[in-house]
């Protein structure tokens, strides 16, 4: 499937190396070619410049699309390939910074006949991959809880741009969030609470709340980016505790017992690439695209009634 890798960051250059691998006929599309020209050279691919826009106005659209731009240019770069007729799109997370540009892409999508899914790869580590299958040979979820915390002084010195910084839950936090009830359930019930804020984040810093899933789990959430802490996910099953912590990671807690016992996984794709890129464009690629991909329409409710109430997003811009 022909496909355009838009933009030549760091993000790009991780998803050049799995393309790469794959065999995938792909073309780099850059503003300049600073880094589209080393990359594209380092993979063996062609490469173009000028940005998006000059690109479509002189080429016929492809066939696939991956986007890895900054998260305030996903959106208008994804409305304008399928306004190109590009028909399937892989758009880094989390999309957009609001769900009113998630909802345009999601309805130009519909009017288009195209698919365009959102880059958590994070549901497709080889842990992730092992904990859903001992989730689905079990009973069911009994209940779980997540926690993502962020670290506070190394975001505040990024230079990314203050706009970004102010979203970070969605633009950062959500590999997380949607990853906990990817594998536990959506809510149906949700109680949040938020409280203090952050010179770069001023929606809150203390986040904590719970809910019941639509598989009737109990879960529950914490993070304080006022201090240190680490993302996780704990998930408890009638036979044992799974625990992603880290996440790259998979151990149990077997009933009975209070030891932590690591499981292997089959991990060696999250070795050579970046973890769950591998898995990820595969099901990206197939000719049915994986249901463990995150649809538009997902991300866009996701955002609506789940993030934005996390989050105390308040003004949905």
């Amino acid at each position: 499937m022909q496909t355009w890798l838009i933009g030549a960051g760091p993000m790009a250059s991780f998803h050049a190396d799995v393309l790469s691998a794959m065999k995938i006929d792909t073309t780099i599309v850059a503003t300049s070619a600073t880094r589209a020209k080393p990359l594209a050279e380092a993979k063996n691919m062609a490469y173009l410049v000028g940005g998006l826009a000059k690109t479509l106005s002189e080429q016929s659209a492809p066939e696939a699309a991956i986007i890895a731009l900054p998260v305030d240019l996903l959106a208008n770069a994804a409305l304008e390939l399928l306004e190109a007729g590009t028909k399937r799109i892989l758009l880094e997370k989390p999309g957009a910074l609001n769900s009113t540009e998630l909802q345009k892409v999601s309805d130009l999508a519909e009017k288009k006949g195209a698919q365009v899914f959102i880059a958590y790869n994070r549901r497709f580590f080889a842990s992730v991959i092992e904990a859903r299958r001992r989730i689905d040979a079990s009973e069911g979820v009994l209940s779980f809880s997540f926690e993502f915390c962020e670290n506070s002084p190394r975001i505040a010195e990024l230079l990314t741009a203050d706009h970004i910084k102010q979203k970070w839950f969605l633009a950062n936090s959500t590999h997380v969030v949607d990853l906990a009830f990817h594998l536990g359930g959506w809510p149906t019930e949700l109680s949040a609470q938020v409280s203090g804020q952050l010179p770069w984040h001023s929606a809150a810093a203390d986040f904590r709340g719970l809910g019941i899933s639509e598989k009737g789990a109990n879960f529950s959430y914490f993070a304080d980016w006022r201090g240190p802490g680490r993302w996780g996910i704990e998930i408890v099953l009638p036979s044992e505790r799974l625990i992603l912590r880290p996440m790259e990671k998979l151990a149990r807690m077997p009933s009975g017992s209070f030891s932590e016992l690591q499981i292997e996984i089959d991990d060696d794709k999250d070795v050579e690439f970046k973890p769950g890129l591998y898995c990820q464009l595969e099901a990206f690629y197939a000719s049915t695209p994986s249901k463990d991909l995150v649809s538009i329409m997902q991300q866009f409710n996701a955002t609506q009634s789940v993030y934005n109430v996390i989050a105390n997003y308040k003004e949905d811009a």
